[in-house]
């Protein structure tokens, strides 16, 4: 059994400030099939990401789950996370996240990518290294690609035969990415989001 977590901050106003890739509207449709096929199987109500918040999260520079002044932190880093992004994307080749299985947490239902040409990691990498992270925390580690297509609206148990049946449903998205974007969010889960700045690819 999978004890599920209800969202509690589902459509709630928030602060974040993300990377991520741009998606194109095929993309975008392509998870939407994958979503009505997962709640079709799913014996508890879900919250689907709609089309428009569909996104991928290459790093939290600002994470939403967090207590601090995030305005001023976003604004002493705001030079040097774009200036980063441009280092590492201008000129840089088009790439393309292949999304090919669904993975089930205990927080939500996700789908799970690989990228061949190492930008994701490098940007990743990149910020760990250069950008400073507020007073007493971390800096963020990230071991998946991935976009969250459900949320749970209870926490409810769920059977293994449940979860087994949705992770094997057939994922095969050729996900395009033309541009890499700084995006700040203000209510979960980037239900309403602000672009702040686009490097593109290729």
């Amino acid at each position: 059994m999978l004890q599920t977590i209800a969202d509690d901050i589902w459509g709630l106003p928030c602060l974040a400030y993300h990377v991520q890739p741009s998606l194109e509207p095929e993309t975008r449709e392509a998870f939407g099939e994958v979503q009505r096929a997962i709640a079709e199987r799913w014996p508890e109500p879900l919250h689907l990401v709609p089309e428009d918040g569909l996104h991928v999260t290459i790093y939290a520079l600002v994470p939403v789950k967090v207590s601090f002044d995030k305005e001023a932190y976003w604004q002493s880093i705001t030079r040097l996370s774009q200036g980063l992004l441009e280092e590492l994307c201008l000129g840089h080749q088009a790439l393309e996240l292949r999304f090919s299985r669904l993975k089930v947490t205990d927080t939500a239902i996700i789908a799970t990518a690989t990228e061949e040409t190492g930008l994701i990691q490098a940007i990743r990498h990149g910020i760990v290294r250069e950008i400073p992270q507020p007073q007493g925390r971390e800096p963020l580690h990230y071991d998946l690609i991935h976009t969250t297509l459900a949320r749970y609206r209870t926490s409810a148990p769920v059977t293994g035969s449940v979860v087994k049946g949705v992770e094997d449903l057939p994922v095969s998205i050729r996900a395009p990415v033309a541009r890499i974007k700084i995006i700040r969010e203000t209510r979960f889960p980037c239900l309403v989001r602000d672009e702040l700045a686009s490097v593109p690819l290729g």
